[in-house]
């Protein structure tokens, strides 16, 4: 038992330093998964962001296979999760991508109001 709760605590322990110095909020938005790429439309920005394959990744993916949706319809989700910055090859702008953290809710029903779409 002593040894199942200090696996427990060393895996909780790892998983709260990968995302320390970050700035972890709410978000709501729509999540897609398609050809290996998942994205995220941020409702209140407006902006269309790449989720990074890192944070619950593995588990929104799951998400959304078990969702049996269509190809590239969204998923509305309230989650936990910050924007990463990551350098792309010399001289090409580096690119902001969402990790989530923590899955909040979700609604297959509802998403955002995608009129005024955008992307990065």
């Amino acid at each position: 038992m002593i040894r199942n709760f200090f696996t427990c605590f060393i895996a909780l322990l790892l998983a709260s330093c990968e995302h320390s110095g970050y700035d972890v909020t709410e978000f709501t938005g729509d999540y897609r998964y398609y050809a290996g790429i998942a994205e995220f439309y941020e409702c209140d920005s407006q902006v269309n962001y790449y989720v990074a394959d890192s944070g619950i990744h593995t588990e929104l993916q799951n998400l959304y296979s078990k969702l049996d949706l269509k190809e590239k319809e969204d998923v509305y989700i309230h989650v936990e999760g910050y924007f990463k910055e990551e350098k792309q090859l010399d001289g090409v702008d580096p690119i902001n991508f969402f990790v989530p953290v923590k899955l909040l809710s979700h609604d297959k029903n509802r998403g955002c109001n995608r009129a005024i779409r955008r992307g990065n």
